[in-house]
């Protein structure tokens, strides 16, 4: 991007409501567009930002591409890639799948076409993934329609090829899809008053809501005709992978599907008990009391089965320290709530032995930005909590992820203080997301220009992100991701994150390694930079930290 068209777009953000830029982006529909601008925006007492912070000019003035460039962008992919999974790639198991829910898809969908107004869905021929895979090709398998005569895109042009698909689902794919939904549903009531009627944008909140409470059915529910991930009738301990037609292929409870159902649900739980417009409307498909059981059932089935002291890594370890923090907000009994500060502390301790006295967090990941991304966000999050206060300890380990790991030759993170190659995986880039929200939301520490080169270069020029859609594009981006026709294959590949990439440190050199679709790591990366993406100049309403964005807008 040249300087021109960076101080363009500034001056835009700078001068207008956010009302307008959701207008002049593209907020009615654009070209082969199939989504279109519905979040980010909040008070400035929610943020914690002011519009001189929000749009702050980086200090290094030869900065083509900012902060305000990347958690833009930011805000897009994190859209593009929860809009393909949940209702384009059928990438799953797909709702309606039985008898049963035919008759509730039937019943319901006029219901909430009537409720919000509407006369159609704003997706012809939805493929509304309840259940998703681990993992799928998102290659095209015909000529995609992405806006039909009626305006509209065709889903039905838009699945992938299933025959490369894994073909299980894990409590991690489905979670992670799921609670992107939630947050969704919530910030579409946020921004109701300014979105315009072509958006649909109560249809798409309750729809969200819907496939949030069937993928819970799914995973949790046998008396709805689910709990495909239950391992028993006692308590909710989890299977780790479940095929459809067959039944669970791996009974191994793991720490980090259980982290992200807890997550999940807490999430969730907020949107039920707080009576959100998507939930409440037509009508829940499970009772706010059953949400608060499934995720009481599930903050206590986790503590007691994933010992802080057995935690396989310290990256697990700061994953289970953001659930906590989550959890300790959700549940509605002072015993699991204390419980969970015990265990948030006793988890704590557990990472603090693994420090070196520089803030470098030992026994985590294969990349060493991810563990300290992770943990410096579960730390962040967890003290959220009273009794809970690791933030000193969270700045130390953000510190050395800030002031020891980012290359300023390549631009991006290393994956460790002395590796020729680094190589990111989705979840890699989300872990470390999390850790720069953290740092910059709770924290206040300087890492905004570090984000903006790590974006720019490992997801834009590295091409973690495989390909954007046309609201995003800018023909004067230097690193900008192709279109989806242009996106190789035979008829091009959706807008969503490959799986991994390398950066070669001597050749200055990127190559995509794994280009399958990572659904778990890239829907976790979606959550992360929705939560530190701003629209308009305002930053996603309580940038997803525990207990800061429970009501609904007056």
């Amino acid at each position: 991007m040249n300087d021109d068209s960076l101080a363009n777009r500034r001056t835009v953000l700078k001068s207008l409501s956010a009302g307008t830029l959701a207008a002049l982006a593209g907020c009615t529909g654009s070209d082969d567009s199939d989504e279109t601008p519905t979040e980010g925006t909040q008070s400035d007492e929610d943020s914690g930002t002011t519009d001189e912070t929000a749009t702050e000019e980086p200090a290094n003035e030869e900065l083509a591409y900012a902060w305000d460039d990347a958690t833009w962008d930011s805000y897009w992919y994190s859209l593009y890639n929860m809009s393909t999974n949940i209702a384009m790639s059928g990438n799953g198991v797909t709702f309606p799948a039985t008898e049963q829910q035919q008759e509730t898809f039937q019943n319901r969908l006029p219901e909430m076409l009537s409720t919000a107004g509407e006369s159609e869905p704003p997706v012809k021929e939805p493929n509304l993934n309840m259940a998703p895979f681990t993992r799928g090709d998102p290659q095209f398998t015909e000529k995609p329609t992405l806006e039909g005569e009626d305006g509209r895109p065709d889903a039905s042009t838009l699945g992938w090829d299933t025959s490369a698909a894994s073909g299980v689902v894990s409590p991690a794919s489905l979670a992670w899809t799921h609670l992107k939904g939630v947050t969704w549903a919530k910030n579409f009531q946020t921004h109701f008053d300014i979105l315009p009627d072509s958006l649909a944008a109560e249809f798409r909140s309750m729809l969200l809501s819907t496939l949030a409470q069937v993928g819970t059915v799914f995973a949790l529910v046998p008396e709805q005709g689910g709990g495909n991930f239950r391992l028993n009738d006692e308590n909710l301990l989890l299977a780790s992978e479940f095929r459809p037609g067959e039944g669970v292929v791996d009974d191994t409870p793991r720490p980090h599907h259980h982290s992200a159902m807890l997550w999940f649900l807490s999430g969730l739980n907020s949107l039920a008990q707080n009576e959100w417009y998507g939930y409440v409307n037509p009508e829940p498909l499970i009772p706010a009391e059953n949400i608060q059981m499934l995720t009481n059932g599930m903050g206590k089935t986790t503590m007691n089965a994933v010992s802080p002291e057995a935690v396989p890594d310290t990256r697990t370890a700061g994953a289970l320290l953001g659930a906590m923090g989550w959890f300790g907000t959700q549940t509605n009994k002072e015993q699991l709530r204390s419980g969970a500060v015990d265990y948030a502390n006793t988890l704590a301790g557990v990472v603090e032995e693994e420090l070196d006295g520089n803030g470098r967090v030992a026994g985590g990941a294969e990349n060493q930005a991810a563990t300290q991304g992770i943990v410096g966000q579960g730390l962040t999050w967890a003290s959220q909590l009273d009794g809970v206060d690791h933030t000193d300890t969270a700045e130390d380990v953000l510190g050395y992820l800030r002031d020891d790991l980012f290359d300023e030759d390549a631009r991006t993170f290393a994956s460790g203080a002395d590796d020729d190659t680094y190589r990111i995986t989705a979840r890699d880039a989300g872990d470390i997301t999390g850790g720069v929200n953290a740092a910059d939301a709770v924290l206040g520490m300087d890492i905004r220009d570090q984000y903006a080169q790590f974006f720019n270069q490992t997801l834009n020029r590295g091409r973690l992100q495989r390909a954007q859609r046309p609201p995003s594009r800018s023909d004067d981006e230097e690193h900008a991701p192709p279109l989806p026709p242009a996106a190789g294959g035979e008829f091009g590949q959706a807008a969503v994150y490959n799986a991994a990439v390398e950066y070669d440190t001597g050749a200055d050199e990127w190559s995509v390694v794994d280009d399958t679709f990572d659904t778990a790591g890239a829907l976790y990366l979606s959550n992360q930079e929705i939560w530190i993406s701003q629209w308009g100049g305002d930053f996603y309403r309580g940038r997803g930290v525990p207990g800061r964005s429970e009501s609904p807008p007056a």
